[in-house]
Protein backbone atom coordinates (compact mmCIF):
# COMPACT_ATOMS: atom_id res chain seq x y z
CA UNK A 1 0.00 0.00 0.00
CA UNK A 2 1.64 3.20 -1.16
CA UNK A 3 1.63 6.30 0.99
CA UNK A 4 2.21 9.91 0.02
CA UNK A 5 4.01 12.64 1.91
CA UNK A 6 3.62 16.14 0.54
CA UNK A 7 5.94 18.88 1.74
CA UNK A 8 5.76 22.63 1.92
CA UNK A 9 9.05 24.37 1.11
CA UNK A 10 9.74 27.68 2.85
CA UNK A 11 9.62 27.39 6.62
CA UNK A 12 9.56 23.59 6.35
CA UNK A 13 12.56 22.48 4.28
CA UNK A 14 14.36 25.83 4.47
CA UNK A 15 14.08 28.71 6.93
CA UNK A 16 11.31 31.24 6.48
CA UNK A 17 12.80 34.35 4.83
CA UNK A 18 10.01 35.93 2.77
CA UNK A 19 9.34 39.61 3.45
CA UNK A 20 5.60 39.12 3.85
CA UNK A 21 4.46 42.58 4.88
CA UNK A 22 6.43 44.33 2.16
CA UNK A 23 5.17 41.98 -0.56
CA UNK A 24 1.56 42.22 0.59
CA UNK A 25 1.76 46.00 0.78
CA UNK A 26 3.23 46.28 -2.69
CA UNK A 27 0.55 44.06 -4.22
CA UNK A 28 -2.29 45.89 -2.48
CA UNK A 29 -0.92 49.21 -3.74
CA UNK A 30 -0.81 47.77 -7.26
CA UNK A 31 -4.43 46.62 -7.06
CA UNK A 32 -5.65 49.89 -5.57
CA UNK A 33 -3.84 51.64 -8.43
CA UNK A 34 -5.93 49.53 -10.81
CA UNK A 35 -9.10 50.90 -9.23
CA UNK A 36 -9.84 48.01 -6.87
CA UNK A 37 -10.98 49.02 -3.40
CA UNK A 38 -8.63 48.02 -0.58
CA UNK A 39 -11.69 47.22 1.54
CA UNK A 40 -12.43 44.21 -0.69
CA UNK A 41 -9.47 42.41 0.84
CA UNK A 42 -10.73 41.29 4.24
CA UNK A 43 -7.54 39.26 4.60
CA UNK A 44 -4.29 40.77 3.40
CA UNK A 45 -2.32 37.51 3.50
CA UNK A 46 -0.35 37.08 0.28
CA UNK A 47 -2.12 33.82 -0.54
CA UNK A 48 -5.61 35.19 0.20
CA UNK A 49 -4.95 38.22 -2.02
CA UNK A 50 -3.79 35.97 -4.86
CA UNK A 51 -6.74 33.59 -4.57
CA UNK A 52 -9.33 36.38 -4.44
CA UNK A 53 -7.85 38.04 -7.50
CA UNK A 54 -7.90 34.72 -9.35
CA UNK A 55 -11.56 34.33 -8.44
CA UNK A 56 -12.77 37.88 -9.05
CA UNK A 57 -10.40 39.38 -11.62
CA UNK A 58 -12.65 38.88 -14.63
CA UNK A 59 -15.73 40.03 -12.69
CA UNK A 60 -13.84 43.24 -11.98
CA UNK A 61 -13.44 43.75 -15.72
CA UNK A 62 -9.87 42.56 -16.28
CA UNK A 63 -8.73 39.95 -18.83
CA UNK A 64 -8.30 36.42 -17.49
CA UNK A 65 -4.97 36.06 -15.73
CA UNK A 66 -3.99 39.71 -16.16
CA UNK A 67 -3.95 40.74 -12.50
CA UNK A 68 -2.39 37.53 -11.28
CA UNK A 69 0.40 37.88 -13.85
CA UNK A 70 1.21 41.27 -12.31
CA UNK A 71 1.13 39.79 -8.82
CA UNK A 72 3.36 36.92 -9.95
CA UNK A 73 5.96 39.42 -11.14
CA UNK A 74 6.04 41.01 -7.68
CA UNK A 75 6.03 37.72 -5.83
CA UNK A 76 8.86 36.43 -8.05
CA UNK A 77 11.00 39.33 -6.86
CA UNK A 78 10.34 38.44 -3.23
CA UNK A 79 10.93 34.73 -3.93
CA UNK A 80 14.33 35.45 -5.44
CA UNK A 81 15.17 37.83 -2.60
CA UNK A 82 14.31 35.16 -0.02
CA UNK A 83 16.32 32.62 -2.01
CA UNK A 84 19.49 34.56 -1.22
CA UNK A 85 18.92 33.73 2.46
CA UNK A 86 17.29 30.29 2.39
CA UNK A 87 19.27 27.58 4.12
CA UNK A 88 18.13 23.95 4.39
CA UNK A 89 16.99 22.82 7.80
CA UNK A 90 19.19 20.48 9.78
CA UNK A 91 19.59 16.92 8.41
CA UNK A 92 17.26 17.54 5.48
CA UNK A 93 19.09 15.15 3.14
CA UNK A 94 19.13 12.38 5.74
CA UNK A 95 15.42 12.84 6.39
CA UNK A 96 14.46 12.73 2.71
CA UNK A 97 16.71 9.71 2.11
CA UNK A 98 14.94 7.85 4.92
CA UNK A 99 11.59 8.38 3.17
CA UNK A 100 12.41 6.51 -0.03
CA UNK A 101 9.63 4.02 0.67
CA UNK A 102 7.03 6.76 0.31
CA UNK A 103 5.81 8.75 -2.67
CA UNK A 104 6.85 12.35 -2.08
CA UNK A 105 5.75 15.65 -3.58
CA UNK A 106 6.67 19.27 -3.00
CA UNK A 107 3.81 21.79 -2.94
CA UNK A 108 4.85 25.41 -2.55
CA UNK A 109 3.29 28.84 -2.91
CA UNK A 110 6.74 29.95 -4.09
CA UNK A 111 6.95 30.48 -7.85
CA UNK A 112 8.82 28.30 -10.29
CA UNK A 113 11.73 30.72 -10.79
CA UNK A 114 12.67 31.00 -7.14
CA UNK A 115 11.92 27.41 -6.21
CA UNK A 116 13.83 25.86 -9.10
CA UNK A 117 16.85 27.99 -8.29
CA UNK A 118 16.76 27.04 -4.62
CA UNK A 119 16.30 23.33 -5.23
CA UNK A 120 19.35 23.19 -7.49
CA UNK A 121 21.41 25.38 -5.17
CA UNK A 122 20.80 23.07 -2.22
CA UNK A 123 20.90 19.76 -4.09
CA UNK A 124 17.21 19.02 -3.65
CA UNK A 125 16.12 19.01 -7.29
CA UNK A 126 15.86 15.20 -7.51
CA UNK A 127 14.35 14.51 -4.10
CA UNK A 128 10.66 14.70 -5.03
CA UNK A 129 8.60 12.77 -7.51
CA UNK A 130 6.45 15.81 -8.19
CA UNK A 131 6.96 19.53 -7.67
CA UNK A 132 4.01 21.93 -7.71
CA UNK A 133 4.76 25.66 -7.58
CA UNK A 134 2.62 28.78 -7.46
CA UNK A 135 2.66 28.79 -11.25
CA UNK A 136 1.13 25.31 -11.35
CA UNK A 137 -1.93 26.21 -9.26
CA UNK A 138 -4.87 28.49 -9.85
CA UNK A 139 -5.46 28.76 -6.10
CA UNK A 140 -2.68 28.72 -3.56
CA UNK A 141 -2.63 27.01 -0.19
CA UNK A 142 -4.77 27.13 1.99
CA UNK A 143 -6.81 25.96 -1.01
CA UNK A 144 -6.56 22.20 -1.50
CA UNK A 145 -5.71 22.27 -5.20
CA UNK A 146 -2.01 21.45 -4.90
CA UNK A 147 -2.50 18.57 -2.48
CA UNK A 148 -5.30 17.08 -4.57
CA UNK A 149 -3.09 17.27 -7.67
CA UNK A 150 -0.38 15.37 -5.82
CA UNK A 151 -2.86 12.72 -4.64
CA UNK A 152 -4.10 12.25 -8.21
CA UNK A 153 -0.49 11.99 -9.46
CA UNK A 154 0.46 9.41 -6.84
CA UNK A 155 -2.75 7.42 -7.16
CA UNK A 156 -3.10 7.03 -3.39
CA UNK A 157 -6.04 7.37 -1.04
CA UNK A 158 -6.50 10.47 1.06
CA UNK A 159 -6.19 8.44 4.25
CA UNK A 160 -2.71 7.40 3.08
CA UNK A 161 -1.57 10.99 2.57
CA UNK A 162 -0.01 13.46 4.97
CA UNK A 163 1.05 17.04 4.31
CA UNK A 164 4.03 18.47 6.19
CA UNK A 165 4.22 22.25 6.57
CA UNK A 166 4.84 25.11 8.95
CA UNK A 167 1.90 27.48 8.58
CA UNK A 168 -1.83 27.89 8.91
CA UNK A 169 -1.98 27.85 5.11
CA UNK A 170 -0.47 24.35 5.15
CA UNK A 171 -2.72 23.19 7.95
CA UNK A 172 -5.92 24.42 6.32
CA UNK A 173 -4.85 23.16 2.89
CA UNK A 174 -4.49 19.66 4.34
CA UNK A 175 -7.81 19.93 6.17
CA UNK A 176 -9.52 21.21 3.02
CA UNK A 177 -8.09 18.25 1.08
CA UNK A 178 -9.19 15.77 3.74
CA UNK A 179 -5.69 14.52 4.60
CA UNK A 180 -3.56 14.36 7.73
CA UNK A 181 -1.26 17.26 8.55
CA UNK A 182 2.06 17.47 10.33
CA UNK A 183 3.29 20.88 11.45
CA UNK A 184 6.93 21.84 11.94
CA UNK A 185 7.07 24.54 14.59
CA UNK A 186 9.29 27.59 14.12
CA UNK A 187 8.25 28.65 10.62
CA UNK A 188 5.80 31.25 9.35
CA UNK A 189 3.23 31.14 12.16
CA UNK A 190 3.80 31.05 15.91
CA UNK A 191 3.56 27.76 17.80
CA UNK A 192 0.63 29.09 19.85
CA UNK A 193 -1.44 29.81 16.74
CA UNK A 194 -0.62 26.46 15.15
CA UNK A 195 -1.12 24.31 18.25
CA UNK A 196 -4.55 25.85 18.74
CA UNK A 197 -5.61 24.10 15.51
CA UNK A 198 -4.53 20.68 16.81
CA UNK A 199 -2.49 19.29 13.88
CA UNK A 200 -2.27 15.51 13.60
CA UNK A 201 1.51 15.54 14.07
CA UNK A 202 3.68 18.12 15.82
CA UNK A 203 7.38 18.37 14.97
CA UNK A 204 9.84 20.61 16.75
CA UNK A 205 12.20 20.12 13.79
CA UNK A 206 12.03 18.22 10.52
CA UNK A 207 14.65 15.72 11.69
CA UNK A 208 11.97 14.18 13.92
CA UNK A 209 9.77 13.23 10.97
CA UNK A 210 10.94 9.63 10.33
CA UNK A 211 10.59 8.61 13.98
CA UNK A 212 7.24 10.39 14.37
CA UNK A 213 5.87 8.64 11.27
CA UNK A 214 6.95 5.27 12.68
CA UNK A 215 5.35 6.09 16.02
CA UNK A 216 1.94 6.65 14.38
CA UNK A 217 2.40 3.71 11.99
CA UNK A 218 2.24 5.87 8.86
Amino acid sequence: MEKLITFDFEGTLVGFQWKLEQAQGEVLNLLVGKGISREIFVSTNYDAIYNLVQEKGEKWGFPAGYLTSLIDEIYDIYDLDAATRWQPVDKIHEVLKSLKGYRTALISNVGRKGLSKALVQHGLQDEFGLTITRNDMTRLKPADEGILKAINWAGVKKENTIHIGDSLSDLFAARNAGVKVGIVLGGQNTPEVLLREKPDLILYNLAELPSVLRAVNF
